[in-house]
């Protein structure tokens, strides 16, 4: 097996990111909509990431802000930003999680803290939901 050169690794790690950077999955791109105030009107049930407990996804910007959002329960749902405490880079969704590609601060799919150096949990971000609609901002 040849080396891997230091130019193609950084390569790699870029294309990486740059996936994981995408604005919304688009799955759940024609689930949520722009409405007044900068705010996100999203159809909960058309955005598969959330069909289970524990399900989580980058669903949009808020006035520039990276949002994610996942379910916590039956009928409950948190918002969050995806831009972590630490020094604000966006973190990206993991098989467990969210992590953040600067100093790998790690995220439940909810947003809480599991491993540092950031010292808190994603921010969390308005929400209210209303008959399988979630208005967020």
């Amino acid at each position: 097996m040849a080396a891997l050169s230091r130019r193609s690794l950084f390569a790699g790690a870029c294309a990486v990111v740059a996936l994981g950077s995408s604005e919304v999955p688009a799955a759940a791109n024609a689930a949520v909509k722009k409405i007044a105030g900068g705010r996100l009107s999203v159809n909960l049930k058309a955005v598969p990431a959330l069909s289970n407990v524990g399900g989580a996804t980058r669903i949009g910007s808020i006035k520039g802000m990276p949002v994610g959002i996942a379910r916590t329960g039956t009928s409950k749902y948190v918002a969050f930003s995806l831009r972590c405490p630490h020094q604000g880079i966006t973190v990206g969704r993991t098989e467990n999680g969210w992590v953040c590609s600067a100093h790998l601060s790690e995220f439940e799919p909810d947003g809480d803290l599991v491993l540092g150096p950031a010292t808190t949990g994603l921010a969390p971000v308005p929400i209210k939901v209303s008959r399988g609609v979630a208005t967020i901002g």
